[in-house]
Formats: structure tokens, sequence, C-alpha cells
């Protein structure tokens, strides 16, 4: 039987953190926030002994509509901000179910959180493993050479 949360537009956004928050704190995660700025929105916490963000577009308005005081353009832009609003809620209900998967897997052993989050592990300086490696990966599909990787100093 399928809820209305697993179809993810039935909840608010704010329902889809609760969510986040409780499956994340279940499987021992500490220092959990979210955050929002202009069209992006994150999450970010601490887990096995290391800190993870992930930051997932959200859709925006196309700028602000004039208001003209016409009761078709209030229509419209009540229409387009429920319309946002959807999107952007399923955009979190996705994010939950793909939270969902990856502590599964990792509290069964399959994998680990470090594995299942490893795009979104925060190393020193504050950048992600993806900020980090996304131009190394793009420049060598450009080149066709393989990316050199050099060896982690030892302590």
């Amino acid at each position: 039987m399928t809820g209305p949360y697993t179809r993810g537009d039935s909840y608010s956004s704010e329902a889809s953190r609760k969510h986040i928050r409780q499956a994340l704190e279940d499987y021992g995660a500490t220092d959990i926030t979210f955050g929002q700025r202009g069209g992006m929105g994150a999450v970010a916490f601490k887990g096995d002994g290391r800190q993870f963000r992930i930051v997932m577009q959200l859709q925006q308005s196309e700028g602000a509509l004039a208001v003209r005081g016409d009761i078709a353009d209030s229509r419209l832009h009540e229409a387009n901000a429920k319309g946002l609003e959807r999107i952007n809620r399923k955009s979190w209900h996705t994010l939950a179910s793909a939270i969902d998967a990856k502590l599964g897997a990792a509290a069964a052993g399959i994998s680990t959180l470090e594995s299942e989050f490893l795009a979104h592990v925060v190393l020193p300086g504050n950048h992600t493993v993806l900020d980090q490696l996304e131009p190394v990966i793009e420049s060598a599909y450009r080149s066709g050479q393989r990316p050199s990787f050099s060896q982690p100093s030892l302590p």
C-alpha cells in the first residue's frame, strides 16, 4: 500500500526534513543541521568520525511577477507558487528516500557511512570530496587521460 509520504506530494518540505533528522538520529548521527540559501537547500551532520554536507538545488520562481491588482495575475502567481512548492517538496522527499537507503545499507553492513556518502564528506578547508573531484573528473573526460592522484602523506 502506498501512503501519501511515499508519493512525496502530500507532506511538506518540513515533514521530509523531520524524517531525515529522525533517520540520521536513529543511525547515531549528531550535529544535524538544515539550511537554505537562495536556490540551494542543505543538510549537514556528523557520523562515524566524519562530517558530511549534502547540498541540492531547489527550484525558484523566475523573477517577481508584476502585481497590477488583476485577479488573473494573482491567481497565476498563486498557481506558480503552489507548483514551485510541490516541486521542492518532492526534492526534499527524494533526498529523504535516498538518505534512508544509504543509512539502511550502512546499518546492514553492506557498506559504510563514509562509502555511501563519500561525495559529501567535508574535507579540511570546508570543501566536500565532490567539490574537489568534479574538476578532476571533468578534465579527465575532456583530455581522455586518466587523472593522477597523489599518494596520501603518512602521519
